[in-house]
């Protein structure tokens, strides 16, 4: 079962009309509508016709394109991949129509970006970067191969102007650049996909031993490497596992600026210092012995509060939820809460100077010194929910510390 990417070009053209031939394939097609071009809406009554005439099912889907610091073109490709996740179906693939010039323009990009083995092995054949199952069955195939098929089967492609223009990269490569190479080597693009492919198998080996090597580095938390053992491997192998360490925990990607802070600021701080690093809505931090990942904070005015009866999760400012785990009446356990702690809870961040009397202590503890003597991480400590009655006094410090008399009220119930 496959979804098509559709954009009624040449390419996706012929690849939606040679999968329509194939028996035993239930296929669907999508198309993106960005609205950047005046012609965007004939574009796709063009591709509607063209799955209508095929019979097969075609969505439609509107984006709105926003740089968001991307180029224009990056920022229209996320949003097509963003808008085939939402609909593409657990049991179907995504296909789409990249081909042999295709690959070649996006090495020579990477190369010119400075990517290492990773990105200059490009385009892959099969790919799950984007969370879902991808193929490209094309990748081998040159464009004057597709035009020739599109023609003796009398195919109708839409043709985008701005294609044309050399103002964007890739198009300044196809129209300008790899003419020129062709000219000396009439190979050049299968002889460059060559190399991508050459460079995945040398990642791929990379890879599998640097997770061999973040087996032995990795503690109980996946999201915690040790520092010590990191640095027992050399640079470029470090790089290599960090980068492994990143990919796994399905975060974006380590910049090889950040790769560098980590080696010059993280690797060399002093144990009792917390030192961080930032990139892409994500972070990793320096405290003792360990470099912990995370997403970045999300910045919240000190006086960020929430009342809670107890019934259902409540929302921190960073998306997570908390709330009791129990097998009884929620409903039962909110009325509970209200009748032991005289009425709903109240929740806040930690401001400093909270005091919490804990079970088996004749006096009350500070919870500053305590999440420091269990090992808590500060930036952890800063995102964890505070707990209190409505007159002040603390019950519990996120999962971590709890009150004797709210861990008391939690056992009788059953509940944590």
């Amino acid at each position: 079962k496959f979804l098509c990417a559709f954009s009624g070009g040449l390419d996706s053209t012929v690849l939606l009309h040679a999968l329509s031939k194939q028996p035993h394939v239930e296929i669907r097609a999508i198309h993106v509508h960005h609205g950047l071009h005046p012609e965007a809406d004939t574009w796709a009554a063009h591709c509607e016709e063209f799955c209508r005439h095929l019979n097969i099912e075609l969505i439609l889907v509107r984006v709105e394109v926003s740089k968001n610091g991307e180029g224009i073109e990056a920022a229209a490709r996320n949003e097509r991949y963003r808008a085939m996740a939402e609909h593409i179906r657990g049991d179907e693939i995504l296909l789409t129509a990249h081909h042999l010039e295709d690959q070649a323009e996006t090495i020579l990009l990477r190369l010119l970006r400075g990517s290492g083995s990773q990105g200059l092995a490009a385009m892959r054949a099969e790919s799950t970067a984007w969370g879902f199952r991808q193929l490209r069955p094309l990748l081998s195939c040159s464009r004057d191969d597709l035009r020739a098929y599109a023609i003796n089967e009398k195919l109708a492609w839409i043709e985008d102007p701005s294609n044309e223009k050399t103002d964007f990269d890739r198009n300044y490569l196809r129209h300008e650049i790899l003419p020129l190479l062709q000219k000396r080597w009439p190979q050049v693009s299968r002889n460059l996909s060559r190399s991508a492919a050459l460079m995945a198998e040398e990642h791929e080996c990379l890879r599998e031993q640097a997770t061999r090597f973040l087996a032995h580095i990795a503690g109980v938390d996946p999201r915690c490497l040790s520092v010590s053992a990191l640095m027992k491997h050399n640079k470029a192998w470090r790089a290599q596992i960090l980068r492994t360490w990143v990919e796994s925990l399905a975060a974006p990607p380590l910049p090889a600026s950040i790769l560098c802070e980590i080696e010059q600021c993280l690797l060399v701080a002093k144990p009792d210092t917390s030192a961080q690093v930032r990139w892409a809505d994500t972070q990793i931090n320096r405290w003792r012995d360990g470099l912990y990942l995370s997403d970045s904070p999300v910045e919240t005015s000190g006086g960020w509060q929430i009342d809670w009866d107890g019934k259902a999760v409540f929302e921190m400012p960073d998306a997570r939820q908390w709330g009791f785990v129990h097998a009884g009446d929620a409903m039962a356990l909110s009325l509970a809460v209200k009748a032991a702690f005289e009425g709903e809870l109240r929740v806040s961040l930690r401001t400093g100077g909270e005091k919490i009397l804990l079970e088996h202590r004749g006096h009350r503890s500070s919870v500053k010194n305590r999440l420091q003597e269990l090992g808590v991480p500060p930036f952890v400590r800063k995102t964890l929910p505070v707990l209190s009655t409505r007159n002040g006094e603390c019950l519990a410090v996120g999962d971590v510390l709890l009150s004797a008399r709210f861990k008391a009220f939690c056992t009788a119930r059953a509940a944590r």
